[in-house]
């Protein structure tokens, strides 16, 4: 396997990794958020903890790969493969969508955690539960269309040096 081969596919490589863990924790919040619903109040305070954690990994690890994409690879990409523009904006609304979403669940959680010990919660669950199923068909859908489009361009479509300037860009960017 040549140099940029392999700088290609680890570059790739980078992309998917992150892709798997938003995967994983999407999984861990349906888990959660159906546990508010069926478990009772004795799995509340480890369903809460789950959902934070959750939390944490889209506000930093999720946060700085949509970052990733909106200021480097979607710009890049734009001005080297005119024809992805309407899908990369797609792609940035859904950023933004993604956003808003996840401090609307970010506020019913906050909300959740308030009624906790009071007797009647179902209209929070049922609002986490909804927005929950939101988010995570939203991420999974989105990160299909860029597994689908957007990183078979980088592997397919961009000659070497443009995959070279890219990389290198994303290098400058995360130091």
């Amino acid at each position: 396997m040549s140099g940029v081969q392999m700088a290609k596919n680890k570059f790739l490589e980078l992309l998917n990794r992150e892709h798997q863990m938003a995967l994983n924790k999407m999984k861990q919040l349906d888990t959660a958020l159906t546990g508010f619903q069926f478990e009772g109040k004795s799995s509340v305070g480890r369903n809460l903890k789950q959902v934070h954690s959750v939390l944490q990994f889209c506000d930093g690890t999720l946060m700085k790969h949509m970052k990733l994409e909106e200021q480097i690879i979607f710009p890049f990409l734009a001005s080297h493969v005119p024809k992805l523009d309407s899908v990369l904006r797609i792609l940035c609304s859904q950023h933004e969508d993604f956003r808003k979403s996840l401090e609307d669940l970010r506020f019913f959680v906050n909300l959740y955690s308030s009624e906790a010990s009071k007797s009647d919660s179902s209209r929070t669950i049922h609002k986490l539960r909804e927005l929950g199923a939101y988010l995570i068909y939203l991420l999974r859908h989105h990160m299909q269309v860029e597994n689908e489009s957007v990183y078979q361009v980088i592997d397919r479509e961009l000659r070497s040096g443009e995959r070279k300037a890219l990389e290198k860009r994303r290098r400058e960017y995360v130091e």
